[in-house]
């Protein structure tokens, strides 16, 4: 990119001590990419629009003051206004074929989890208070603060909410395979035996609103990807451009 080609290496240097280099290149990568990315007039039209209305701009006077106040121009404008449609637009286009399998490996960490747990490291004092949680003779979250020997004894055995990939791996498919307010024999693990009964399980679906933060997702990682590729190259000497063809993109 042109940009950042003109960059001295004193530049360079001085912005990487500054930890300023890769959120440069990140900036400027992201700009040239979304400037291709062509809307439609109508669309393009109504976004500004909302885009002005959102900053209480209504009339013309109102966004000349603003771009004054602002020291930027309208064209700058219009591309701030439109980078967020740009960039779904080209997120789209690269990364969708890609999101079912990204999503599929985020799935533990985007279901949350609400759970009980009771831990000790008596067994037969366990499989005790099991059986009397089982059999309703004794409230879960009472003998969690009277008898759990971990933080959770402070919250009445309560864990979360938070992304069922937090539990221990030997309590993620118990978790995932339970009923909310089934109570599970005890378990050994780390030298305790555990106790645990699900809440809530809030799982994720890959609706429209997850398919965007995949896509979103994919983006941030490929680009952080260029952004250091590129990092690179300048801190080496070389400032050949790294983006320069949609075959590079992919």
């Amino acid at each position: 990119m042109e940009s950042l080609d003109l960059l001295t290496n004193d530049c360079i240097n001085l912005l990487h001590k500054n930890k300023l280099l890769k959120p440069l290149i990140r900036s400027e990568l992201t700009r040239s990419i979304l400037s291709n990315i062509e809307i439609d007039n109508e669309l393009k039209e109504e976004t500004i629009r909302n885009f002005n209305k959102k900053l209480g701009i209504t009339n013309k006077i109102e966004l000349e003051n603003w771009l004054k106040v602002n020291e930027i121009n309208q064209s700058e404008l219009e591309d701030l206004a439109l980078s967020d449609t740009r960039l779904k637009k080209y997120c789209e286009k690269e990364f969708d074929h890609s999101v079912e399998a990204h999503f599929l490996e985020r799935k533990n960490q985007l279901d949350i989890v609400i759970y009980s747990l009771l831990r000790l490291k008596d067994f037969y004092k366990a499989r005790e208070l099991y059986f009397r949680i089982y059999e309703k003779e004794a409230d879960f979250g009472d003998l969690a603060t009277m008898y759990s020997e971990g933080i959770e004894n402070t919250t009445r055995g309560i864990i979360g909410p938070v992304p069922l990939e937090q539990a221990h791996p030997a309590l993620v498919d118990k978790l995932r395979n339970s009923k909310p307010g089934e109570v599970q024999p005890p378990i050994q693990i780390d030298g305790s035996y555990v106790l645990i009964r699900l809440e809530s399980l809030d799982t994720a679906h890959l609706d429209n609103f997850m398919r965007g933060k995949m896509l979103l997702e994919l983006f941030n990682k490929w680009i952080e990807g260029k952004t250091n590729e590129y990092s690179a190259n300048l801190m080496n000497g070389s400032k050949a451009n790294i983006v320069t063809s949609e075959e590079q993109k992919k």
